[in-house]
């Protein structure tokens, strides 16, 4: 009995979100988004600004909703070209990885840090692609395993949608927006 009322007291420890940088589960410490971003040694790019017509992200209630994040490569030069084409099925993969990673720093640069998700609500990542190509999902699998990684098998995996486009802006190769559910 002593050993179940234990247990729930970790567990209701770890509803409320007051374990520090790791929560604990059911008697098992879990890495936090921060942790496992320091773990994996991932450098994120500089957050996307604002503009006169955008927001990089938008809060309302506990969803925060990232706006289209493109591919850019780690010394900030857009990849372009399309998948299929121009770029294989791996470098489509990365590019997506390349917009998680996007996607990750505007998340921490508007809500101060990455443990604040509680989970990914939704993906939407589009590729430029010719008519024909089939492998729009293997492409995202790029961003949708990276936020495996971040935020773990329960909270990284949300709804997703992979589709083709004739074109992206500035012919870049990969675009993915995003949902993620947030604590206060």
């Amino acid at each position: 009995m002593r050993v179940l009322h234990s247990l729930m007291a970790l567990c209701a420890l770890a509803a409320a979100g007051c374990c520090g940088p790791e929560t604990i589960t059911a008697g098992k410490s879990i890495q936090r988004a921060e942790g496992r971003l320091a773990e994996l040694k991932l450098q994120l790019p500089t957050p996307t600004k604002p503009s006169a017509t955008l927001r990089p992200a938008v809060i309302t209630g506990n969803l925060i909703f990232v706006s289209g994040h493109i591919a850019r490569a780690a010394d900030g030069k857009l990849i372009i070209g399309r998948v299929g084409e121009e770029l294989t099925l791996d470098q489509g993969k990365d590019a997506a990885r390349q917009c998680g990673l996007a996607i990750l720093s505007t998340l921490r640069n508007e809500l101060g840090s990455l443990d604040r998700v509680r989970r990914v609500v939704k993906v939407l990542g589009m590729v430029n692609c010719p008519p024909g190509f089939k492998d729009q999902p293997l492409v995202v699998n790029g961003c949708s395993e990276l936020f495996l990684e971040v935020f773990g098998p329960d909270a990284g995996l949300g709804a997703r949608s992979a589709v083709g486009m004739g074109s992206l802006p500035s012919n870049v190769a990969v675009e993915v927006e995003a949902v993620f559910e947030i604590s206060p």
